[in-house]
């Protein structure tokens, strides 16, 4: 009778470690999605997409619009519970990783900004222009119909989706070469602002790559450019 009882109480025993180990099992082969591991971590659906794309969070797509998580990766005491010092650390995890892409941002627009002080300053030291060219400058109309080789400036701005705003100050401060006279378009409106071909590729030089800043057709605008329309 002993030996039954005791027999019976091992198996029970063995029994036991083998349904923990099935449930160990199944928890790890377990996947759910990312709206389901966001409900179990207590966080958006964002945040775990930010920790996917961060490599955090271990993620599989077994098709290309599914995106699954392991829950073994999400739990790590019982299934269906996540422990909160584990979400306190995806959280962190996530926040280093934004505060490191707008780290770069930051650095990207300081490098951006560098590149537009050189551009000033290699507009503000350029070599006299030759008398010859002078001659012709002195010769460009300054009223009547807008010349074929200038364009409007306001136009040009609203074609490359720039802020008239932006070129106005611009222009005024130097920092954007504009032709200034009073001149009419083929509608009969009036030009004040124009650039000429080596205006354009300035505009081009100072605005591109800064959004909401559209490339044309024609873009990047050279000194040697002839448009003689908005680009």
């Amino acid at each position: 009778m002993t030996r039954t009882g005791g027999a019976s109480s091992h198996l029970d025993i063995l029994s036991g470690h083998e349904e923990d180990h099935d449930r160990k099992h199944e928890r790890e082969s377990m996947y759910v999605t990312i709206q389901e591991a966001a409900r179990r971590c207590g966080v958006s659906d964002k945040t775990i997409q930010r920790a996917i794309r961060a490599g955090i969070l271990p993620a599989r797509y077994p098709l290309p619009n599914r995106c699954e998580i392991a829950v073994s990766d999400l739990d790590t005491s019982m299934p269906g519970h996540v422990q909160t010092a584990t979400k306190q650390h995806l959280a962190e995890q996530v926040s280093r990783h934004v505060q490191a892409e707008m780290e770069q941002r930051v650095a990207a627009l300081e490098q951006r900004i560098q590149q537009l002080e050189h551009l000033v300053i290699e507009v503000l030291t350029e070599p006299p222009i030759p008398k010859r060219q002078n001659r012709a400058k002195a010769r460009e109309r300054t009223t009547g119909p807008l010349p074929k080789q200038f364009v409007s400036l306001l136009a040009f701005a609203r074609h490359h989706n720039v802020a008239e705003s932006k070129v106005r100050t611009h222009a005024d401060t130097g920092l954007l070469p504009a032709k200034r006279g009073e001149w009419t378009d083929a509608d009969g409106a009036v030009i004040t602002l124009a650039l000429d071909a080596k205006g354009r590729a300035a505009f081009h030089q100072l605005y591109h790559g800064v959004p909401p800043f559209l490339e044309c057709s024609q873009c990047p605008h050279s000194y040697l450019d002839s448009v003689s329309g908005q680009g």
